[in-house]
């Protein structure tokens, strides 16, 4: 066998036992882009004295899946006195993937997120829009 053709073949079977590249030469998602703000803590009271039910209500949600994983919850849309329907952070369209760094695919999941919301010092929504993480962050002012 001429030398040549050994060491392509040699190096070709070296690649094929070493698999797949490892993780940090993969692709990795675009990062998060972040936008940040201030919001009165009052307003964000108001929303959340009339009660989860109440804000769930103002909302049209669907269930925004990749493949058969649940990403979050996608809107649809606002009814017309939605606390976020005057908002320019979340449009229809969105995905709210996480409310101040918990999760909210489950009702105990969102439950959980209302409650810590309360007693924050910020207000975090990382969301989805098209193929783009946005995370808006509100500092919550007295």
């Amino acid at each position: 066998m001429h030398a040549q053709t050994l060491y392509f073949l040699l190096t070709g079977a070296a690649l094929l036992a070493l698999g797949a590249p490892p993780a940090a030469a993969q692709a990795k998602p675009a990062p998060a882009i972040v936008l940040e703000g201030e919001l009165e803590r009052a307003r964000l009271k108001a929303v959340l004295d009339q009660g989860p039910q109440r804000f769930i209500a103002s909302l049209r949600v669907a269930p925004h899946m990749k493949g058969k994983r649940f990403m979050g919850f996608r809107i649809e849309g606002f009814a017309a006195d939605s606390p976020l329907v005057n908002g320019a952070a979340v449009r229809p369209g969105d995905v709210v993937l996480e409310i101040n760094r918990e999760p909210v695919e489950r009702p105990d999941q969102f439950m959980r997120a209302w409650e810590v919301v309360g007693d924050a010092d910020s207000l975090e929504v990382e969301l989805l829009r098209g193929t783009q993480r946005y995370i808006y962050k509100w500092t919550l002012l007295p």
